[in-house]
Order: C-alpha cells, then structure tokens, then sequence
C-alpha cells in the first residue's frame, strides 16, 4: 500500500472484499500515476515499454486503450500504429507536470551548459552500458500556450538521442511559486522511500525503478531528495528505419539500375527573349512501386497507410506515376555536360517551385539541369487529409506513412534523371549532355528539413544544401507560424495544452522514419549498411518565423559530424558548441542574418519588426556561391569577408 501501514491492508485482501474494493489505488491503470495530473505523464516512460525478444531494444509499445489523449469526441488517440515501435523517438521531449514551479532556477535555451553542471536541479542520463553513464545537455520550457498553474515542463534534449539506448532522468530542488519545496506525487513517493513492494499497480515497478535510483546515485543524485525520476528507451535504428530501407532496396530491384520509366507529357521551348535563362521545361510522370493503400476517407479526403505484407514489411502493390518537372538552361544547348540539381519544395508546396526565378539563374550561370516532384505525404494534395489528422491523431499514419512512399519517390527520381534523361528525344535531339557524376540536392524549408534525409537515404545524390532547416516536427511545429492555423484546429479538438503536448511527443515516434532528427546521424557518422558517408550544408536564417533555428543548434551539438562554422552570430554563441573556422570539408552550418533579433524563448512562433527571413539566403548570391562551391568540391568556404553572412554591400 501506498503508506506503507501493513495491517491496514488486510481487510483489503479479504476475499468479500472484492465485490466492494473500489478503484485502483493510484486511478486508471493506463495511466501512470507518477505524473496524476495527465495519464500520459511522465513522458516517454518504460511503463509503457513491454518485453519483447522479437525487437532489437527487447521492447514493444504497449499503450493501454485510454492512455493517450481523447478529442472532444471522447475518442482516444489510437495506441495501434505505435506497437510496432521498440522504443521512443530520439528527438522525444521529457514531459511532466509540477503544479505551480517556478522555472527561475532552471537551465533555459542560453542556460544549456548549465544542464550539466554537479547541481544541476534536473539530470538526464545516457546508459552507455559498459562505458558506464554520460549526462545528456538539455534545456527547460513551461508551456506558453498554457494559462493554467499546471503546465507542462518540457525538458528538451539539447542533442539528438541515441537509437536504441536507455535514459535516467531525475528531479529534485524543484520549487513552487512560493519558494517551497515541491512534494512528490504520492505513487513516486512509494516508490522512491521503499513502500510500493506490496501495491498492485506500483510493486511490479519496483526493480526496475532500483535500478533508476541506483544509476541517479552513481551520478551524484540522493535518492531522498528526488521529486520525481523515471527512465525510457529510444527506437532502435531497425524500428525507424526498417521499412522504408527495405522499400529503397525493393523499389530499386523494381525500377533497376537505370531508375524509374520517364513519360513526358509537355514540352515548352524557349528563346533567350522570351526566357534568358530557360530553354526547355519538361513536365511529366515517372513509374514508381507503389507500397500504399487507403485507409478511409475524411470530408473529400482519402487517407493512406502502408500496405504491410505478412511479415510486416510495406510490399509493392502496383504502380504510381508522380509528376515532375525539368528546367534546362540555354547554356546545355552547346553539348556542354551539365550537373542535375533536385530541388525540395516548402510546406505541403508543390514542384512548381522550382521554376524560381534565382533556380533559373543558378542554373545558368553554373551549368545544372533543375528537377523536382511533389513531396508525396507534405504537398498541396495532401493538405486536405492533414486537417483530417488534427481532428483525430489516430489517423497520424496518413502522414507518417504516405512520407514513407515520398521519401522513396524523392530518392528514385535522380535516378532516372541520371540514366534516362539525356535519352529522352525532346532533350537529345536538342544536344543537351547531362554530367551524372553531378547530382545534388538543394532544398528549402521543408525542402532543407527533408533534405537530411534525402541525402542520407540517396545512393545516388552525395551532397545536399538545406535552405533554412530545421528538424524534429515534435520542437518546430509550436514556434512556427506556419502552423498556427493547423493548432487552430488542434485547439478545437484537443484543448488541453497538457493533451497537445503528449500527442506531439508521441506523433514524433512515427514521423522519426522521415523527419531528418533520425538521419543526420546516418549521413557520415554512421551511414545505413552499403552506404557512403554523405554531407549537407546547412543555410538558416538569424530570427526565421518559420523554422526554429534552435533545431539547427541541437544538430550542432550532437556528435554527428556537422560543424558550426564560424562567425555565426555577434551577439550569442551556441552553448557547449566551438565553431570551425573556414575553410572546412564536410557538412557544416553557416548563419544568415537579415537584421531579425533572436526570438523569444519558448514555444510559440516568433515575431518582430523586421519582418520574416525565411525566404531570403536561397536569392542571396554569397548564398549561392558557396553552395555550388560546396557541390562541387565538399569544401564549406568563406564568402563573407571574414564576418556575418551575408556580406556587407
């Protein structure tokens, strides 16, 4: 029993006590009574993890039926899709609830070096197994879309998980508004004091929260001070990455060595009057494996899922014809080789996007052939069944899923136009000559957020210029304004902020298979089996509205080999991070500025007088400069004067 008082659990145990025994002791035993104000809390826990031999952390998921948040139609997220998973998303926040905390002592955004240090309130541990345990950096956050006196504390991790590793975390010398100490929830009480051995819901938890105690006292932490502690385990690569590894070497024995079919559907010609930069727009379809299938409908919206076979893996079931796009310059007329330059739109855009004005001079002015298709899962078409999702989570897997089919169609399309392009008749007869040993990638906004992860999946594509990245949807969607009407809607069908913050944790777990938070570490640190190491060169923007830059950062501190080059801000530097000096072979981060300040901390979007950069390093000709330069040759270079980017006119 909770208080410990063993003969007044006698009667309980009687067996005419049963009919009359009430509710468990703790509530709902879905939920996790650590955190009793949210049944989801503390997040992510292993008591949800459950053993299973058959995975390769030893865990599965399993959520109860009503442990995840319920819209307003009482309707609980659920838990199904998430059972597959062996683990939590490595870019999962930590959540939990103390009741009137006063944040002031608290390690924030600039206080992420003092995450670490001996007295830190807050300790986040790595199991390293036999290398021992290593703290983790991390910073805090109260919910700013909360206005109640119990708001969620996230507690960010201020580097990229490991896959497939356990974490400790413990708290203590939390205090309330009042300056007094916060009590401990009266199940962690139990536990953490030796008095939950007999209790039905919390016994079962005792070794497992001895081991949490003992590894907190091996990293300095008394265990009778702790207000609260509890320990996760993040997916494994085999868990994020499984299917759509399997779909890439499947869909590519499909399509063979030389890519998908290309079918032209229009063609449009030039001159130099009526376009100076263009001479040939191509628009048409390529013949992908198709490995989706619909799963119901919302409004006018058809929502898909992967079409699983019996082992589990998404298996091909027909053919799609995705369109795309070519732009070829008058400077390839001449028989003069030209490089290939996929381009990756912005949110839920279209491939339309690449007949920007600055694509059309990059590529003239440096000899590449643009292309570029719809990111199938995030562009316009999709839209509609997005808004479905934000009604109900459970149909998460219509985006999670269908990015699956996107990723792959984005990596099987350079293929094609390395192969079967130039033999096209509309493009040979016209004596262009594509240079196949020049394939690149350049995308912004969603496009450089997906990018990582189409550079690292690509066999064909070996550099990538991320335009104003980003990474892990679960940080970035709350301080994006681009987002703001999609909450509008998440608002009217789970209002509690409290709710808001578990479904974002726990969508993250799927979207890890395509949101780059679980491929930078495969671009060079540990590239997927059979695959050569990769790299990217990052272009944010100081202040972005759309695209929080403290993503970048946490990518900067994460030991993936992604330098932070020099010269990156005049008024801050990024805590626990030495910046490179120029010049510098590999991936790398260079910071834009355009006059914006640093935004607020916190999760909501940013705002100032300045105005939104988001849109303006990709027309910057510094910008563009050094991104061929890094096409080309691997090398990050200078091309702002020894100071800021851009450099003074």
């Amino acid at each position: 029993p909770p208080d410990g008082d063993a003969p007044d659990a006698a009667p309980d145990a009687a067996p005419d006590a049963a009919a009359d025994a009430g509710p468990p002791p703790f509530g709902d035993p879905d939920c996790d009574p650590l955190v009793p104000e949210v049944c989801a809390m503390p997040w992510p826990s292993s008591l949800y993890l459950a053993p299973d031999a058959t995975h390769d952390t030893g865990y599965a998921l399993t959520f109860g039926a009503t442990s995840l948040p319920a819209n307003r139609m009482r309707q609980h997220i659920d838990p199904a899709p998430y059972l597959r998973a062996d683990g939590y998303s490595v870019g999962t926040p930590l959540l939990a609830v103390f009741p009137n905390l006063d944040p002031a002592h608290l390690p924030d955004q600039a206080g992420v070096a003092d995450s670490l240090a001996a007295d830190a309130p807050i300790v986040l541990l790595e199991d390293a197994g036999e290398a021992g345990l290593r703290r983790v950096p991390y910073f805090t956050e109260l919910d700013r879309r909360d206005d109640t006196d119990a708001k969620t504390l996230y507690v960010r991790p201020a580097e990229i998980l490991k896959e497939g590793t356990r974490y400790v975390v413990g708290f203590r010398g939390l205090v309330d508004a009042a300056g007094e100490p916060i009590a401990p929830s009266p199940a962690f009480a139990a536990l953490r004091d030796g008095l939950a051995e007999g209790d039905a819901q919390l016994g079962p938890r005792v070794p497992a929260f001895e081991a949490v105690f003992a590894d907190l006292a091996t990293a300095g932490v008394d265990r009778g001070g702790l207000q609260l502690a509890w320990d996760f385990t993040t997916q494994s690569c085999a868990s994020v990455h499984g299917a759509l590894l399997h779909m890439r070497a499947d869909a590519s024995e499909r399509v063979g060595p030389d890519g998908p079919e290309l079918i032209v559907d229009t063609v449009e010609r030039f001159t130099p009057e009526q376009n100076p930069h263009i001479a040939l727009r191509i628009v048409g379809r390529f013949r992908v494996p198709n490995y989706l299938k619909e799963d119901g409908t919302f409004q006018d919206a058809t929502g898909y899922v992967l079409n699983l076979g019996e082992d589990g893996l998404p298996a091909a079931d027909g053919w799609r014809e995705p369109e795309f796009v070519v732009r070829i310059p008058h400077t390839a007329l001449d028989g003069t080789p030209h490089g290939l330059l996929q381009y990756g739109h912005g949110l839920n855009g279209t491939w339309n996007q690449v007949e920007a004005g600055h694509h059309d001079r990059t590529a003239a002015e440096y000899g590449y052939i643009y292309f570029g298709a719809n990111m199938t899962g995030m562009s316009s078409p999709d839209v509609a069944g997005i808004v479905g999702i934000l009604y109900d989570i459970s149909r998460f897997p219509w985006l999670g899923h269908k990015l699956h089919q996107g990723l792959l169609e984005s990596i099987l399309l350079p293929r094609a136009m390395m192969h079967r392009l130039a033999a096209l008749p509309e493009v040979a007869e016209a004596g262009v000559v594509v240079d196949p040993d020049r394939v690149f990638w350049e995308g912004d906004s969603q496009g450089g957020i997906y990018g990582a992860s189409h550079v690292a999946l690509s066999p064909e594509v070996t550099r990538g210029m991320l335009g104003v990245p980003g990474q892990n949807y679960s940080t970035m969607l709350q301080r994006s304004v681009d987002f703001d009407p999609f909450f509008f809607v998440i608002d009217t069908s789970y209002p509690d902020p409290k709710d808001q913050a578990v479904l974002l944790a726990l969508v993250q777990t799927l979207w890890d298979s395509a949101d780059p938070v679980s491929y930078y570490r495969h671009l060079s640190a540990d590239p997927f089996p059979g695959d050569a190491p990769n790299a990217v060169l990052l272009g944010p923007a100081k202040g972005d509205w759309q695209v929080p830059l403290i993503t970048v950062e946490t990518v900067a501190r994460t030991d993936v080999g992604v330098a932070l080059m020099e010269n990156y801000d005049d008024e801050r530097t990024v805590p626990l991070v030495e910046p490179v000096a120029y010049p510098h072979q590999g991936s790398a981060i260079v910071n834009w500025h355009y006059g914006n300040p640093w935004p607020p901390a916190g999760n909501l979007p940013p705002e100032d007088d300045v105005g939104d950069p988001h849109g303006k390093p990709r027309k910057d000709d510094a910008y563009r400069r050094q991104m061929i330069h890094f096409f080309e040759t691997g090398e990050v270079i200078d091309v702002c004067g020894g100071g800021l980017c851009p450099p003074a006119e």
